[in-house]
């Protein structure tokens, strides 16, 4: 198997989570001679949040209030993520980044200082009707409609900048997904435009 650059993007409510296990799952299985690097921004995040200090406490007090944080925490993350894992001969997941065009930039750069090749943005897309629907189903306190509708703009405005840059970009493999299937199927979709056997 080739190696693996994939970068899962998606609104919320897509099951990107769910299709990165299910493809750390798959890699794990077809191609256990490799490791699989894998960078969630926002597992990143809380694990920050857990560790002591004034930077982590100031960024604890901005994700209670639902704020999103600076792009200098986020990329730095993954910069410290990419220079303690990285070793040349991994697959790499991505999940949820980068959201900004800053992150793009800082992000953009890393990809191709260590030289991975056609990485594959996956694009996993579902209506807003739909994202309201999953999200007011997993029946958390702070999912209100409304809530939900405003984060969904929010991602909307400043997300957008960021897939059409890179759906643009030559370097990359900008493949779209049907997130409005059943789990296995959408598993599935993404095997197939990836160019791998199920």
């Amino acid at each position: 198997m080739e190696q693996q650059t994939a970068i899962f993007w998606g609104p919320q409510g897509s099951g990107k989570g769910t299709q990165v296990t299910l493809f750390k799952e798959y890699l794990a299985k077809n191609d256990s001679e490799r490791t699989v690097v894998h960078f969630d921004a926002g597992a990143a995040i809380r694990a920050f949040c857990a560790e002591p200090g004034y930077t982590q406490e100031q960024v604890r007090k901005s994700v209670e209030k639902g704020e999103l944080q600076p792009d200098f925490i986020t990329t730095s993350l993954m910069s410290k993520m990419f220079i303690s894992a990285m070793h040349g001969n991994e697959h790499l997941i991505i999940d949820g980044f980068p959201r900004t065009l800053d992150q793009y930039a800082i992000f953009d750069s890393a990809i191709r200082f260590y030289s991975r090749e056609k990485p594959a943005i996956l694009y996993i897309d579902i209506s807003e009707e739909e994202s309201v629907r999953r999200m007011l189903k997993r029946g958390r306190a702070d999912d209100t409609e409304d809530s939900i509708r405003r984060r969904l703009a929010w991602t909307k405005e400043t997300f957008s900048h960021v897939v059409e840059l890179l759906r643009h970009n030559s370097f990359y493999r900008f493949i779209e997904i049907n997130g409005e299937q059943s789990i296995d199927d959408v598993h599935r979709e993404i095997l197939g435009k990836l160019e791998l056997n199920g």
